[in-house]
């Protein structure tokens, strides 16, 4: 019990609202979602390895879980839920090819090894957990193998159901760290085997040294490409496709993406709708100030903000409402009015105000019999034991109850709808004095609370807020709807839509390259299934109308191209290949000009030539030429092979034919240590073989199929 007082977090974890202490599961049905492909259970494969799509699920359930235990239970966005299922999918194809090669290597990280790791706390995984001394804020392995014993020692039986249930949560949550803690470790034994084949030499270590410490002052003429005209010049498709035969491994691809273009409605409030919803507010609002239940007639209004009977401060309510306090007087209503915000329509009722504290620090114990009578006259005899001088921590471990005080804050649950039990239990703890003691009878057995301590008095407020945001109706959404479809059937082809989108009000978006890893079309949430329809899809087929976003938009998809895996095709990149093909023909043209050139006073003499002097240039960073304007490595390779004063012959570089001279070489005051440029030399080295480098070369052998789209 020791253990969980000090790991939970501002004393969040209530014995009464469970509801805001516990964790939300939130991932998904994988149920649900796998019905509709009972044939192929398989999300994807790796090097053969066949991905199961309930493993999988089961895996971004556990890592949707530790998430919600570290963010204190806060419900996931769609967006980050995406994202999980994508780092889920990102370590599974991981994993696998590092556990491919750690196997052919013999690699494996012992039960001593990970022991070492806990037991030295430094690792950014243990770092970030739950397990930290409350004092210093760092890992403390005392406070994780404490709770681990306890846990081991725990008796369901005589703690309390919520008590065992965070344990539970906390279990799982400290295995999914150790999952993950051992496959970084094996990740870091494969990374260092590779780093530590990296091998340096007295020759090279000389040479990277002389390259760092010597600079040059260097003079050049430049005939830069744009002084000659394109249309000096002629460029043939052998000549793009030479250069792309040369690069072509660049522009290889390991999965099909392809290229769509889609119409997307965004369907709006009309005036009309405003003025029916500003109506309802007001006859709301009217009710607000006669009702005897707010809680259900906040919940009858569908407002957005929940009816809560505990004083909250200006943070728990809506910035528009905190705005408009001072105009209220007393108990009175105000609105409806409309924030344009958040587009909503408001009215709401200040019940009352008061001076409390803003965190309060308390212990309890909790008593709970099934024989109702029994447990009044259990509390009472511990309340009386308590009054009359007894210690608190002994009574409460004579029961299986933490005694550790424990701080709560108004912050941990404003914005919560709270009432009943719930709301009496948060009502006493923070109208109770320091030091006081308390005996509270609830539904659910008997409590016995000690304040002892309270800070930061704050005004608070028992409000009931009427927001409703603006929305369409059902009649200006088939208005949206049949305008959309309407089109679509007149325009059945891309060719059409592309031609006729604008006249008819629409936008047409171009997506040049989507893959089926994506989870969105153009942002908008709610979109798998015309993702899913587009690679489907054959090119030129034209969608039927896909509903999204929170049922407020309307998407045409119609896809483009498609861009199998393998290699791109050369029309894709023709117009970057013929720019480089002007600039080689350039080259060839200007060098040609330029055969006779001994001198720089004659390559000054050339036609379009510009000029200018490079201060410290060095073979370790490459020089960067204003004029042209372009960055030239090879300028600083020439210079670190040319004496001074002479001339170097034509040099074709980024921008331009380059004549350059050494005006001046120096060097630092630097000397030069054979074991140390060594030494810098393998460290450059390993860091460049880092993970990320390791895991493209092993994704990019690798066999990786993502069949995601279909399921998730």
């Amino acid at each position: 019990m020791a253990t969980l007082q000090s790991i939970r977090k501002h004393g969040a974890f209530l014995v009464i609202i469970i509801g805001l202490a516990l964790f939300a599961f939130i991932a998904g049905d994988a149920a649900q979602v796998l019905q509709p492909h009972q044939n192929s259970q398989n999300v994807g494969e790796i090097n053969g390895n066949k991905i199961d799509a309930q493993a999988y699920q089961k895996q971004v359930e556990e890592y949707t879980q530790a998430i919600n235990f570290i963010r204190g239970g806060n419900s996931l966005t769609e967006s980050e839920n995406a994202q999980i299922k994508d780092e889920v999918w990102n370590t599974l194809v991981t994993n696998t090819l590092v556990g491919e090669q750690a196997k052919k290597l013999g690699l494996t990280v012992t039960t001593a090894e990970l022991q070492a790791v806990i037991d030295e706390g430094t690792d950014p995984l243990l770092a970030q957990s739950a397990f930290r001394n409350q004092t210093t804020g760092k890992f403390d392995r005392d406070v994780l193998m404490n709770f681990l014993a306890e846990y081991a020692n725990m008796d369901p039986e005589v703690m309390p159901a919520e008590y065992v249930d965070y344990y539970h949560q906390l279990y799982n949550y400290w295995k999914f760290i150790e999952s993950n803690l051992q496959s970084s470790l094996l990740m870091q034994k494969y990374e260092s085997l590779i780093a530590g084949a990296q091998l340096t030499n007295p020759v090279a270590a000389e040479y990277n040294f002389n390259a760092r410490n010597s600079h040059a002052e260097v003079a050049y003429a430049v005939v830069p490409f744009n002084s000659i005209a394109d249309s000096l010049v002629k460029v043939s498709n052998s000549d793009i496709n030479k250069l792309y035969e040369a690069k072509k491994e660049l522009y290889k691809q390991s999965a099909e993406t392809r290229a769509i273009k889609y119409i997307d409605v965004t369907v709006t409030p009309s005036q009309a709708d405003r003025d029916e919803l500003l109506k309802e507010v007001g006859e709301y609002a009217a009710q607000l100030a006669t009702t005897e239940d707010l809680a259900a007639l906040v919940r009858l209004a569908n407002s957005t903000e929940a009816y809560s009977e505990v004083p909250v401060s200006e943070n728990g309510l809506p910035a528009d409402v905190v705005a408009h306090l001072d105009s209220v007087q007393g108990d009175e209503v105000y609105g409806p009015y409309y924030n344009q915000t958040d587009d909503s329509y408001n009215a709401f009722r200040v019940l009352s105000k008061v001076h409390l504290p803003d965190s309060v620090q308390y212990r309890q114990i909790q008593i709970v019999d099934a024989d109702a009578a029994r447990t009044k006259v259990l509390a009472d005899s511990i309340y009386n034991a308590l009054k009359s001088g007894a210690d608190f921590a002994e009574l409460a471990a004579k029961y299986n109850q933490p005694s550790e005080p424990v701080w709560i804050a108004t912050a941990n649950f404003e914005g919560a709808g709270i009432s009943g039990d719930n709301a009496t239990y948060l009502n006493t703890l923070f109208g109770m004095k320091k030091n006081e003691l308390k005996q509270l009878p609830l539904a659910g057995g008997e409590l016995i609370i000690e304040v002892l301590d309270t800070k930061s008095p704050i005004e608070k407020y028992t409000a009931a807020v009427i927001k409703r945001p603006a929305y369409f109706s059902n009649e200006t959404y088939a208005a949206a709807y049949n305008k959309l479809s309407a089109f679509v059937a007149d325009n059945q082809t891309l060719e059409d839509i592309e031609a006729n989108a604008e006249e008819a009000g629409f936008r047409l978006y171009p997506v040049n390259e989507i893959s089926n890893a994506a989870h969105t079309i153009g942002g908008v949430q709610g979109t798998r299934e015309a993702l899913r329809w587009a690679f489907g899809a054959k090119k030129g087929e034209v969608s039927q109308i896909f509903e999204a976003g929170e049922n407020n938009h309307l998407m045409v998809v119609a896809v483009s191209d498609i861009h199998k895996a393998g290699y791109r095709p050369v029309e894709q990149f023709a117009e970057m290949f013929r720019m480089q093909a002007l600039a080689d023909k350039k080259a060839e043209k200007i060098l040609a000009d330029v055969k006779g050139v001994k001198t720089m006073q004659e390559a000054l003499a050339l036609n379009g030539v510009k000029s200018d002097t490079l201060r410290r240039v060095s073979f370790s960073s490459p020089a960067y030429v204003s004029k042209v304007p372009a960055s030239e490595p090879v300028l600083s390779g020439a210079a670190a092979t040319l004496e001074e004063g002479t001339l170097s012959t034509p040099i074709k570089g980024n921008g331009g034919i380059y004549f350059i001279q050494v005006v001046k070489k120096s060097n630092g005051v630097a000397k030069f240590d054979a074991a140390a440029e060594q030494k810098t030399l393998e460290a450059t080295a390993t860091r460049n073989i880092n993970s990320n480098t390791i895991l493209n070369e092993l994704y990019r052998q690798g066999n990786i199929e993502d069949n995601r789209y279909l399921f998730f």
